[in-house]
């Protein structure tokens, strides 16, 4: 129940995940987070996905996701094979409570990534038949013409796909001359992630079943090869086609660590630093000893349990 885009540039890879959330018997909610940066020894890529949102304890597999992959230092590929038998292992037991239509219930990951310079599009999808008997697979997404190992330009999954199949393909066509424009550097990652929100908005009005949300994440990543003048990543938190001003830190995990878990000790620290400086009064330094007996507690195993 939602809306997941992928594109696959010439130098950067992007993601669109609306935020809607629905559990059973209960209200909808507009806050989720389907989203996960992964930084490995040779790649970078991105994770979103359509399916289940959250267990019944609220726990998003965003986050479960960051704490399968937390302490290990795997290639890229073998990180998407450890996320999807922990799947085929945790999520079945949280899946059958989820709203069948036609099919059985189905849960689809896709991750637009860059493997060294080369780019890439997976897939992990978890699928129950009529029967509730499942099946896992992990996909690498080619054009037709397999001999030139090109990723198709495009994905989509979830809810919101079906809308957009519907449509012409002037959608599609505006969104790749719009990344086109960004790897040359005509315009800037936001205005890309304008585009995308603004796409994801039309989907929510155009759907009937109210399965697309108003708000919703783009985010990007760059390729690190050379020649390429922009890096790292970015994000941006939308509701409707408005930029919010705030937009977290998303879950995130590279050569194993746990970004988003770091940045959360660190970050109060340096706001009550800030906040005396903004005061007027003599910035301290940072108290390390403190620091690093809260960064010391962090968890650095991987944890599969689903709760």
């Amino acid at each position: 129940m939602t809306l997941i885009v992928t594109v696959n540039g010439p130098k950067s890879i992007w993601l669109l995940a609306d935020r809607r959330l629905s559990i059973e018997n209960r209200p909808l909610r507009d806050d989720a987070c389907k989203v996960m940066f992964l930084e490995t020894i040779d790649g970078v890529a991105i994770f979103g996905y359509a399916g289940l949102g959250a267990t019944g304890l609220g726990t998003e597999p965003a986050d479960w996701m960051t704490k399968v992959l937390r302490g290990r230092n795997l290639s890229q590929e073998q990180c998407i094979q450890a996320l999807a038998e922990a799947m085929s292992k945790e999520f079945p037991r949280h899946m059958v409570r989820m709203p069948w239509t036609g099919g059985g219930p189905a849960h689809h990951v896709l991750v637009p990534a860059f493997l060294g310079e080369e780019p890439r599009l997976y897939g992990i999808e978890l699928v129950f038949g009529p029967d509730r008997k499942g099946y896992i697979r992990c996909t690498r997404h080619v054009v037709d013409k397999p001999a030139l190992a090109k990723p198709p330009p495009l994905g989509i999954a979830g809810s919101g796909a079906h809308y957009l199949i519907a449509q012409d393909k002037r959608w599609a066509r505006s969104l790749l001359r719009m990344v086109k424009a960004a790897d040359s550097g005509r315009v800037s990652p936001l205005a890309v992630a304008d585009h995308l929100a603004k796409l994801n908005n039309e989907v929510h009005l155009g759907v009937r079943d109210k399965s697309v949300g108003p708000c919703c994440i783009v985010a990007w990543q760059y390729s690190k090869g050379k020649g390429v003048k922009n890096s790292g990543q970015g994000h941006q938190f939308y509701t409707g086609t408005s930029r919010d001003a705030s937009s977290p830190w998303l879950p995130t995990i590279t050569n194993g660590m746990d970004l988003r878990a770091i940045s959360d000790v660190i970050w109060p620290h340096l706001r009550r630093r800030n906040r005396a400086i903004r005061a007027g009064q003599p910035a301290k330094e940072l108290n390390r000893d403190e620091l690093n007996a809260e960064l010391a507690r962090l968890p650095v195993e991987p944890d599969e349990n689903f709760r």
